[in-house]
């Protein structure tokens, strides 16, 4: 091992400077493009405070978006987490519940965004449907994992007893699992929370959509004040969340 050391150095050194060839990673663009951002930054002090009150309606539709969506992921997820456990589900279900959590998991919320945008409307309803698209397949691709790791102790105990197949997932499996998947839902939300304050660029409603529009329309300072309540937002909602999953532990 310690000979192939060297040669996988030289070999990943190798790889990641074509890789910044072929992207144009440049850091004299990026040392020459210092000064706009700082033009940039300068122009949106001192933030516009007049336009507080509808930067923080944009955040509570915000907070709204995601925890709809979350809520309603979280439930759609259970069925499809179980169908996709290796060591639930028989392989004839196992096999199509993986590939097709992989095939929609690999669609980003954006782009389920600007689908539902093209099919309901502009709103938050598309930003709704947006994250409930994608945290569905993403909670219960982390839901199957956590039931591929239980202890097969309580399980195998009760499976002596007679019980029946939803008995014993209800006895044996859902107490080792609902914490982490209580875990798992409080930081899909945090996620969903910074995902939802871009849906509104795609007209998903939000925050988004007035930070788009400022910026669009080159008032600085106003968009300065949607940005500071978005980092706000994101703050509290992640240190209510961090608490809560430190309870759940």
């Amino acid at each position: 091992m310690r000979r192939r050391t060297p040669a996988l150095v030289f070999v990943s050194v190798v790889v990641l400077a074509w890789i910044a060839w072929d992207t144009s990673a440049d850091p004299v663009r990026l040392a020459r493009g210092v000064p706009w951002m700082l033009e940039f930054f300068r122009r949106m002090v001192p933030p516009d405070l007049s336009v507080l009150p509808s930067a923080l309606r944009g955040a509570l539709v915000t907070v709204e978006i995601a925890l709809l969506g979350t809520a309603v992921a979280a439930v759609a997820a259970l069925p499809l987490g179980f169908v996709s456990a290796r060591n639930v589900a028989a392989p004839p279900l196992f096999y199509p519940a993986r590939a097709v959590l992989n095939f929609f998991r690999s669609v980003d919320t954006l782009v389920y965004a600007l689908v539902f945008v093209a099919a309901v409307g502009l709103g938050p309803f598309p930003g709704v449907l947006a994250v409930i698209a994608y945290t569905t397949t993403s909670l219960a691709k982390l839901y199957s994992e956590a039931i591929e790791g239980i202890d097969r102790g309580p399980v195998d105990a009760i499976t002596a007893t007679g019980a029946t197949r939803l008995q014993i997932l209800r006895y044996g499996v859902l107490p080792q699992v609902l914490p982490l998947f209580l875990s798992y839902v409080l930081y899909r939300l945090e996620t969903n929370i910074r995902a939802a304050t871009v849906l509104g660029f795609v007209g998903a409603g939000g925050i988004g959509f007035y930070l788009q529009t400022y910026l669009r329309i080159i008032d600085y300072p106003a968009a300065s004040t949607v940005l500071l309540v978005t980092v706000a937002m994101v703050m509290v909602v992640d240190a209510i969340s961090s608490r809560l999953r430190d309870r759940l532990v």
